[in-house]
């Protein structure tokens, strides 16, 4: 009797862990995997697109770095915002002393979150009776839907070189990113607001 209780819940863990499936995404707290660098990057680049500089153009200016110094992903920051500094025409001077103007960037927010919502039977763990073995029935969501965001709030201070003084702010740029792992009547699926996978370049609208 017991072999064929041991044998019935064995076969209703396969059937549940074949149905449920693996719809969890991976999410990890230190070195990013690759959804979550390119929800940072990508609103990075939705922050930095939204920064004019255009009353620049012509003028040579240097950038100061200093402020970038505790975000983890500083240098994508800085290689997109002095792509877009050279679109707007400024010139980045070769030597300090050349410089009209400094701008100093302040990324306030560089991170990531998620939020989860379910309906469903949570992850069960079934004892075996006489026995020290315990099996784990997985989680059976007819709805799942867990959320990643990726968030960028960045400024640009601009000074005068030669006195240090203000001349002007542009920003703050507030942008976000969003991938959504989903699971409806037990099938998953995947959205984003960005592109993964195989495509070409993406064009990039640096002004209206």
């Amino acid at each position: 009797m017991k072999k064929v209780f041991v044998s019935i819940i064995c076969c209703a863990a396969a059937v549940c862990f074949l149905v449920s499936g693996c719809a969890d995404p991976r999410i990890t707290n230190t070195g990013r995997n690759a959804v979550e660098q390119l929800l940072l990057t990508n609103a990075v680049d939705r922050s930095v697109s939204k920064l004019d500089f255009r009353m620049l153009a012509g003028e040579k200016i240097r950038i100061d770095y200093s402020n970038l110094a505790p975000q983890t992903e500083k240098n994508y920051v800085q290689a997109i915002l002095e792509a877009r500094v050279a679109a707007a025409g400024a010139i980045i001077a070769l030597k300090a002393d050349e410089a009209k103007y400094v701008l100093r960037p302040v990324c306030a927010t560089l991170a990531t979150e998620d939020s989860k919502i379910m309906f469903g039977t949570p992850q069960l763990p079934v004892p075996i009776p006489d026995m020290s073995l315990s099996l784990v029935i997985p989680e059976l969501p007819l709805f799942k839907r867990i959320n990643r965001y990726g968030h960028c709030k960045l400024a640009v201070e601009i000074l005068e070189a030669k006195t240090n003084k203000q001349a002007r702010v542009v920003g703050p740029a507030i942008s976000s990113s969003i991938y959504t792992n989903w699971v409806i009547c037990f099938i998953p699926f995947v959205t984003r607001d960005f592109e993964m996978g195989d495509h070409g370049p993406t064009k990039i609208y640096w002004f209206e």
